[in-house]
């Protein structure tokens, strides 16, 4: 019944980010503009919230201020907006209302104190928070980048979740998936959801170039390529396959390089999405709860998956993938027109691609490792927030209430502001393109062994990302060896932490 009942939440909110998008003027795949009647004479229609509403009771008043310690070097914005950096964008616009509504439907005051916290700075973050809880002087609530989130739990600085009062995690503004997923031994110290704009801009999907599908495959539309998602067709093998022979050396100097067109391109940051995409894990339950390396690691799967990627990004000749985050972004050259496909966070179609005017293009999810997978995974990127509450909450039954007003107010008035900027305005001309996104969305996967990638010493992604860089799939088992007695020392504290 609860399953059902987030089902029927989620399907619902998806019909209100629609509707707009059906009355939008838009070209069809033969170039005819089609536009609605005009209607600026009709009365307009008597309109009902189809959005869930929480449980928080009219009566609750917190009467104080609620202390956050934030990552202030988080990439887009989430916490709050300064006037007077506010530029009018629609979902620091909605951050702002949020904000006020919850200030004023619990009668709290939210304090915000930053700190650096990314991924080169999570030590400074971990101290602070430390530094607060020792002192007695600690903040209620910390929001840091995902990866702090279990190291902040393990050091005792954070409360079980499940154990206080207003957060309800069977509302959709908290994927199933993370609650979940991050449950250990029956205890939950981090949360994410509509709480956090990252984790919306975080999600992995596949960007295609619209035009160039056609004219590289002139027996395809798009809305074939999209029938191939809806159909369970869009595996690896259909990805390798479409881009078959698309490469043209743009710059005529004889060598494939960065400045040339490609069936796909990437950067090594983005290759852990393709391991999650296959529905493949790195740590899995044991029936009492602890944490283990799962098989799949190990796994035939896994060895044909590593084989099958090397293959197609070093040795079909129709895909670039020698970038980094600092060179050859793979982005850039899609907004330049230089790729068919390209792999990335759905963010980019509010950043790098933001002014793209010269073609259409669209969103897949990652695709699947076969047909025979019961459904397309989406991996998060590791910049989203992981919220969680202090020992030394002053009252953490408020900061609960807190969080779930934050939440619940996110879902109605951030999630669809950001649709709106990342789908329908930026790139989104056709209905299918929402229910593209809505599948990346609906299918989005919070691994276990990502939220607590530090305490794994970075093991749960690093040995995968690094074998796809260097091009060293026959060596797979040889590193599974190594880092699997590496990792027993980490897990048996991860499960000790977790058994008191």
């Amino acid at each position: 019944m609860k399953h059902t009942a987030r089902i029927i939440s989620a399907l619902l909110a998806l019909i209100t980010l629609l509707v707009p998008l059906v009355a939008c003027s838009r070209s069809d795949d033969d170039g005819n503009t089609t536009t609605p009647a005009d209607s600026s004479a009709a009365e307009p229609a008597e309109t009902t919230s189809v959005f869930v509403d929480d449980d928080l009771p009219d009566t609750l008043k917190i009467n104080d201020t609620v202390r956050f310690l934030y990552w202030e070097d988080v990439e887009r914005p989430e916490f709050f907006i300064e006037e007077s950096v506010d530029d009018g964008n629609i979902v620091n616009t909605r951050i702002t209302e949020r904000n006020s509504a919850v200030e004023s439907r619990l009668g709290v005051k939210l304090d915000w104190a930053g700190t650096k916290g990314n991924y080169s700075n999570q030590k400074n973050f971990i101290e602070k928070a430390r530094a607060g809880v020792t002192s007695g002087d600690s903040f209620d609530i910390f929001a840091g980048y995902s990866m702090t989130g279990a190291t902040l739990a393990m050091e005792g600085l954070t409360q079980n979740l499940l154990d206080l009062k207003y957060i309800n995690f069977e509302k959709p503004w908290w994927p199933a998936s993370l609650t979940d997923t991050a449950t250990v031994n029956g205890k939950l110290y981090f949360t994410s959801g509509d709480i956090s704009t990252n984790m919306l801009y975080m999600m992995y999907a596949t960007f295609f170039n619209k035009g160039m599908l056609v004219e590289e495959h002139p027996d395809m539309t798009v809305s074939d390529l999209y029938n191939t998602v809806k159909n369970g067709q869009w595996t690896i093998d259909k990805l390798i396959e479409l881009c078959q022979n698309v490469y043209r050396d743009e710059n005529a100097n004889g060598t494939a390089d960065y400045e040339d067109r490609y069936g796909f391109e990437s950067i090594d940051l983005h290759f852990d999405c393709f391991y999650i995409g296959s529905d493949l894990q790195f740590l899995e339950k044991n029936d009492d709860g602890t944490l283990k390396l799962s098989d799949d690691v190990k796994s035939d799967k896994t060895m044909s998956l590593l084989e099958k990627l090397t293959d197609f990004f070093y040795n079909s000749g129709f895909a670039f993938t020698k970038g980094t985050t600092s060179k050859y972004s793979s982005a850039k050259a899609f907004s330049e027109g230089r790729a068919l496909f390209v792999v990335d966070r759905v963010y980019i179609a509010s950043g790098t691609l933001k002014d793209v005017s010269d073609f259409k293009y669209g969103m897949l999810p990652v695709p699947k490792y076969n047909e025979e997978q019961s459904d397309y995974r989406t991996c998060m990127a590791f910049p989203f927030t992981l919220y969680s509450i202090s020992v030394k909450a002053k009252d953490a039954d408020a900061a609960a209430a807190t969080l779930e007003c934050l939440a619940s107010e996110g879902y109605r008035r951030v999630t669809p502001a950001l649709f709106e900027q990342s789908m329908k305005v930026r790139y989104s001309d056709d209905l299918e393109d929402s229910l593209m996104y809505d599948t990346i969305k609906r299918t989005v996967v919070m691994d276990l062994s990502r939220i607590f990638t530090t305490p794994l010493q970075n093991m749960s992604y690093q040995p995968f990302r690094n074998t796809l860089r260097d091009n060293t799939a026959a060596g797979w088992s040889r590193k599974v060896s190594t880092f699997n007695n590496v990792l027993k020392s980490s897990l048996e504290k991860i499960n000790d932490t977790f058994a008191k």
